[in-house]
């Protein structure tokens, strides 16, 4: 396990003070932070109600979002970091999503992994937040699709690949997982229903941007997958694990319950809101 949450420590790759002073680095100290990540399957909007839950987290904490376009925001409004990266990486994805190559598409989101390696614990050291609240997990997500964007993977035991993304990433497990339930037919209608929103002229055709995994049959296949990962998962690391039914709220009410999950754990782990004028 890593160092207790809220307490003092270096966050170059989540090293301890000790550990990178024996090596010869100098030690910048930050405070942990709560790490959350929203998961579920495509369509179950994970998206859009994590940015509304980061808005309504951010009047109280400093939250960073890692991923595809991260920012970190509090008291000092938003600030977009790494634009031109975030734009190189969507432009890469595309150009891989359009190739519909098993191959290249997962030898992208192998590279994106890596980054976010590097991404999350240089923002946590330069921008200190309390939070990091994202969608997707870079140990989970992919140990379960790695069975449809690389074969080689799926021939190891779900533990295996498991301990392999955590290893390769250099990121811990997060705090505290929220998971939205979405069954499959009802995640693909809204899928389908984002591609009806793209111009009409666009070519190809909305289908093609379909990902290779958005098919109901193996979105319900999914669905399972993820509650194999993360029963396995909660054996190697500990956390707190909240699951939503996103057929039962719309979209602002689940963002509210995620932001109120958050605060909860925040406040049963002593992470407490930033004082009335204090900067992130």
């Amino acid at each position: 396990m890593g160092p207790p949450i809220g307490v003092m420590s270096t966050s170059t790759r989540y090293r301890t003070p000790e550990s990178a002073a024996s090596q010869g680095l100098v030690v910048r100290r930050s405070v942990i932070p709560l790490r959350v990540s929203v998961i579920g399957l495509d369509g179950a909007g994970k998206s859009s109600t994590t940015l509304r839950a980061i808005d309504t987290l951010s009047a109280r904490f400093t939250v960073m979002k890692p991923g595809r376009e991260p920012f970190v925001t509090g008291s000092g409004g938003r600030h977009h970091c790494l634009p031109a990266a975030s734009r190189w990486v969507e432009s890469t994805f595309k150009r891989a999503d359009a190739t519909r190559r098993r191959g290249i598409i997962g030898a992208t989101r192998l590279a994106f992994i890596r980054y976010q390696g590097w991404l999350e614990p240089h923002l946590v050291t330069r921008f200190r937040p309390q939070l990091v609240v994202g969608t997707r997990c870079m140990i989970i997500d992919p140990a379960i699709y790695s069975e449809i964007y690389a074969p080689s993977l799926a021939r190891l035991s779900l533990e295996r690949r498991l301990r392999l993304f955590r290893r390769y990433s250099g990121l811990p497990f997060r705090d505290l997982y929220v998971v939205l339930r979405t069954p499959a037919d009802v995640a693909m209608a809204r899928i389908q229903a984002r591609l009806a929103k793209l111009p009409a002229a666009t070519p190809p055709a909305r289908e093609h941007w379909l990902h290779l995994h958005e098919q109901e049959p193996i979105l319900r296949e999914l669905a399972s997958r993820f509650d194999d990962a993360l029963t396995t998962a909660r054996r190697l690391s500990p956390f707190e694990l909240v699951q939503v039914d996103t057929t039962r709220h719309d979209e602002s009410s689940v963002a509210a319950l995620i932001a109120a999950e958050v605060q909860r754990v925040c406040a049963a782990r002593g992470i407490r809101p930033r004082a009335p004028g204090e900067e992130q």
